[in-house]
């Protein structure tokens, strides 16, 4: 439900859409440039010909650069475009509480605004 809350409060909509296993390598690879497959499989938990195929995709569309590893030639290091990471910044910055109120119907607005206070909590403990 949280990566939905996500997916939702970033607009994650229109020709530019990304799935649950795709925004998981896209993270990754944001966090940690010059990621080779392997650490991002281990990482996500993903398959790696699922991380394989994603990485490939997203660099046709000129969203991930891949290059070669200049210490072992047969492994590659994966990096987001400029364009693809001020993409993902800008929607990183968008307001959790229109995706919030969609997915917890159920609860009051006291109830969301409490829930908005730990996951921002949690946010900045895991960012540690």
């Amino acid at each position: 439900m949280l990566r939905e809350i996500a997916l939702d409060a970033t607009g994650n909509v229109g020709n530019d859409r990304v799935n649950a296993g795709q925004l998981a390598v896209f993270e990754d690879v944001a966090r940690n440039p010059g990621a080779s497959i392997a650490e991002i499989t281990a990482r996500t938990g993903l398959a790696q010909s699922l991380v394989s195929r994603i990485v490939h995709a997203a660099a046709i569309e000129d969203a991930i650069t891949v290059s070669a590893d200049p210490r072992d030639r047969r492994k590659v290091r994966i990096e987001l475009s400029t364009a693809a990471r001020k993409a993902m910044m800008q929607r990183a910055g968008n307001s959790l509480d229109s995706a919030l109120a969609a997915h917890t119907p159920a609860l009051t607005e006291s109830e969301r605004a409490e829930l908005h206070q730990h996951l921002t909590a949690a946010a900045e403990l895991l960012l540690r």
